[in-house]
């Protein structure tokens, strides 16, 4: 189907270079693809998972890291409580409790 566009003058596909393969060399790779595929689908995968598992271990570390920060300023808090001796502020829990009362209602109809 053939179809005339306003102000397209010429479309010329670049051209393709002549391959650096001999024809026996091009046969060869046809036959070998899904072998090729299968090498190279290994490949990908390997490096997947390298990825995976470096993410893994990073995230592992972390975690780590921030349970020993969280074990060791819970025992920091802890003899700095056992160390006082008078109540403080800091040991009380603050409420706040809000009351809503309704002043005045009017519905209206529509």
């Amino acid at each position: 189907m053939k179809q005339i566009l306003d102000r397209f003058k010429q479309f010329i596909w670049r051209p393709r270079p002549s391959t650096l393969l001999t024809k026996e060399q091009q046969k060869k790779i046809r036959r070998n693809l899904r072998e090729f595929s299968r090498i190279f689908d290994e490949e990908d995968a390997a490096e997947e998972s390298n990825i995976s598992a470096e993410l893994i271990a990073l995230r592992k570390r972390l975690v780590d890291e921030w349970n020993t920060r969280r074990r060791r300023d819970l025992a920091n808090e802890h003899g700095h409580k056992n160390d006082r001796h008078s109540p403080s502020n800091e040991d009380k829990e603050e409420i706040e409790v809000w009351v809503d009362e309704v002043i005045e209602q009017i519905e209206e109809e529509l």
